[in-house]
This record gives C-alpha cells, sequence and structure tokens, in this order.
C-alpha cells in the first residue's frame, strides 16, 4: 500500500506538473494570441489609414486635373484675347499711319547720295512735294512712305531742309543692292606672266 501510495503521488505530482506546463502553454497562447490580435488592429488601422489617405490623394488629383482643365481654358481664352488685341492693334495702327499719311504728297525726284555711307550702304534723298494745308512740312515728311529698291519704308530715318531747295527732304539709309558701295580688284594679272616685278 505504500508503494501505491507513492506511485500515486508520484503520477499526481506528475500530473500537476503537466497542468502547470499547460497552464503555461496556454498563458503563452493567450499573450500571442492577444499580440495577434493587437496587430491585426493595428494593421486594420493602417489600412484605413492608408485608404483615406488613398481617397484623399484622389480627391486632391481630381481637384487638379479640374484646375488643370481650368487654367488651360483660360490660357487658351488669353491667348484669343491677345490675338484679338493684336489684331485690333495693327489694325488701328494701320488706321493711325493711313490717317497720317499726307494724302496726295510725294518724293520727287528721289536719289542716291553720291558717295557711301557705310560698307554696302548708301543714303537716299527725296523732296517731299504736294503737302497738304493742314500739315506741317515736318510732320508730313516724318509719315510720308516709299519704296526704295523693292523695298518700302513707313517713314524716313531723318527729315530736314537742303540748301538751295524750298522743299522738305526725306532721307533713308539703303544697306542693299548698294554693289558701289563694296570693295572690288578690276584687273587682276600675274606680275610674272605680263613682264612686271614688283
Amino acid at each position: 500500500m505504500r508503494e501505491q501510495q507513492g506511485v500515486m503521488r508520484e503520477e499526481a505530482r506528475h500530473l500537476e506538473s503537466e497542468r502547470i506546463g499547460l497552464r503555461r502553454e496556454s498563458d503563452r497562447l493567450e499573450n500571442e494570441r492577444s499580440a495577434l490580435e493587437t496587430s491585426i488592429l493595428e494593421l486594420e488601422e493602417e489600412k484605413d489609414a492608408l485608404e483615406s489617405a488613398i481617397r484623399r490623394s484622389e480627391l486632391e488629383r481630381s481637384k487638379l486635373e479640374r484646375e488643370k482643365s481650368l487654367l488651360e481654358h483660360e490660357r487658351q481664352l488669353w491667348g484669343q484675347e491677345k490675338e484679338t488685341l493684336r489684331e485690333e492693334r495693327e489694325r488701328w495702327e494701320k488706321a493711325r499711319d493711313e490717317h497720317r499719311i499726307p494724302q496726295g504728297a510725294f518724293w520727287d525726284p528721289l536719289l542716291p547720295a553720291p558717295d557711301c555711307r557705310a560698307y554696302g550702304t548708301r543714303e537716299y534723298h527725296g523732296a517731299l512735294q504736294n503737302i497738304p494745308g493742314d500739315r506741317t512740312d515736318m510732320d508730313a515728311c516724318m509719315y510720308m512712305p516709299v519704296e526704295i529698291k523693292g523695298v518700302t519704308f513707313k517713314q524716313p530715318h531723318r527729315c530736314g531742309y537742303v540748301d538751295g531747295s524750298p522743299h522738305i527732304h526725306g532721307f533713308w539709309m539703303v544697306d542693299w543692292d548698294q554693289p558701289d558701295c563694296k570693295p572690288w580688284h578690276q584687273d587682276v594679272t600675274d606680275a610674272v606672266s605680263s613682264g612686271r616685278r614688283r
């Protein structure tokens, strides 16, 4: 009987030890389950925050696209308005220039200066004839166009009087089609073949 009691005590200790081990394992599993639930909750919160950020980002992108579309539309309207203003300004300037041109006046004679002013450049001048009575000589001269060698000038480079002429003269600097205002070699010969020596 003592033996049986010893075996039973030994079994009881063994069972108690297993019960304590199981309780510890159960506590460990409970702690892991709790930690896992906490992690899941944190992940869900992060997921919710990320989804919320994505929604805000999409709303912001949509807002920016609308603003971009509005800005593009405004840019197009501004471009059209700018073009309209440019056309109006051109019409106004043309009308103003046409109004300033002295009607009935003309340049005569239109002559080149005898000497060149610069490389490839010669000054032309002409007397303004038939100036209307409601215009001053200088005003009429400064707004009287002329065509020289195929190019139209809206106005002279300068206006002034020339000794011996009762008319005001306009002056223009012409830097094209002036071949005699550029140096050239006339007769180039070989000094050796021509028998001349330096």
